[in-house]
């Protein structure tokens, strides 16, 4: 193509140019149109990811107790101020994913795979990330899981019907480590757990206060243990209410009335099993059993150990013998409560599915306790938002 050099008399004095008689394109060619290089179409594209979840509505103030007026008070930061306590605050503020430099896509994948089993030394070589900043990810998501767990279950609305409680050991750098859990037949709901250096009261004690704040008061319950006495104690001390007589003083505390405690005592010789009942009536018990299972049974405590099973396999650190023992009994305790939220909110149960209109629908232990209606994605539960008497 011919070109030739002009001069134009600019402001500043003549300039050169190239003048092409070569035909520019105006339109789209082949029918695709090139993309606008400017500074907002760029501005869009970068941290795409980041910017369409947390621009999707205006959260609430995490620091007043009732709903206020919320305005935007930074774009670029996405930060927002409350008009009632004047405090600024982002859409992560009170989540796992506040002060995270990672993209948040990553540290979903990463938490999901830790969950189900993945060992901490395999994601650090896939994903080439400090093992310092994996412990504070678990830990951060870990106390969120626990509140969470608290604020969803433990409220008095559930009729767990049926509770069978265990405790399960497991070696730790320091030590063996005892972890108590409960859970309910019916919903396969694990209610709490708790982890200790040794079988105590106080460790047995802390899972059936849980227990108790999570029923409804003075519904049927029957709980099925091993033949550990303390868990009869615990449960007995406090599964009872204030009898009221119009009398002076404080009033008698008596057990509730439709409260049932069976245990299941594995004999070492001989290979006995033997089934007792220790408080409350028996054929109520037995009653309990076939509307929580489905079918006619026996006193057992199968769904827990189970449960143990499945806890094992999710958890690297409760295995027998293991690799990757836990440093201590706190650090496994906050990864225990993201693996028990897991359980109830994210990973669908093939026992607990429904056929309708001809298909089979999952569910999640929380969805048939009436908690939620669908499963979870990790994105909801690092990114669920409590109130700010309970975020704390």
């Amino acid at each position: 193509m011919p070109c030739y050099m002009s001069q134009k008399q600019g402001r500043f004095g003549p300039t050169s140019r190239m003048i092409s008689h070569r035909r520019r394109s105006v339109g789209p060619q082949n029918g695709v149109e090139e993309p606008k290089r400017g500074p907002r179409r760029y501005l869009e594209c970068v941290n795409t990811t980041k910017t369409v979840r947390l621009a999707q509505c205006t959260p609430p103030c995490p620091f007043c107790p009732t709903p206020t007026k919320v305005g935007v008070h930074s774009r670029a930061d996405q930060r927002y101020r409350c008009h009632q306590c004047k405090k600024t605050f982002t859409q992560t503020n009170g989540t796992p994913l506040y002060g995270l430099k990672t993209d948040f896509d990553v540290v979903f994948i990463i938490l999901t795979l830790l969950i189900f089993g993945c060992p901490i030394p395999a994601v650090v070589a896939a994903f080439k990330v400090d093992e310092r900043t994996l412990a504070d990810w678990i830990d951060k998501a870990g106390e969120h899981a626990q509140r969470v767990q608290g604020h969803l279950v433990c409220q008095g609305n559930l009729e767990l019907r049926q509770v069978q409680a265990d405790e399960l050991w497991c070696r730790s750098q320091r030590g063996v480590l005892w972890l108590a859990t409960a859970m309910s037949v019916s919903a396969r709901l694990l209610i709490w757990g708790k982890v200790a250096s040794g079988r105590t009261e106080a460790l047995m004690d802390a899972v059936v206060l849980q227990v108790h704040r999570a029923t409804r008061l003075q519904s049927p319950i029957l709980w099925a243990t091993d033949g550990f006495s303390t868990w009869t104690g615990c449960i007995m001390h406090h599964f009872r209410s204030a009898l009221l007589t119009g009398r002076r003083g404080h009033p008698a505390l008596v057990q509730w009335a439709e409260l049932h405690i069976v245990q299941v005592i594995k004999r070492t010789y001989g290979e006995r099993i033997e089934r007792r009942l220790a408080w409350g009536d028996l054929f109520e018990a037995l009653h309990l059993i076939e509307t929580t299972q489905g079918k006619p049974g026996t006193i057992n405590t199968a769904f827990v150990e189970r449960l143990n099973a499945t806890l094992r396999t999710w958890l690297p650190a409760l295995t027998r013998r293991s690799r990757h023992a836990g440093s201590d009994h706190e650090r496994l305790e906050r990864h225990f409560f993201l693996v028990l939220v897991a359980y109830n909110f994210i990973r669908p149960r093939r026992s607990l599915q429904r056929r309708v209109d001809g298909r089979w629908i999952e569910r999640t232990a929380g969805m048939a306790a009436s908690l939620t209606d669908h499963p979870w994605p990790m994105e909801d539960l690092l990114s669920f938002r409590l109130p700010p008497s309970q975020a704390a």
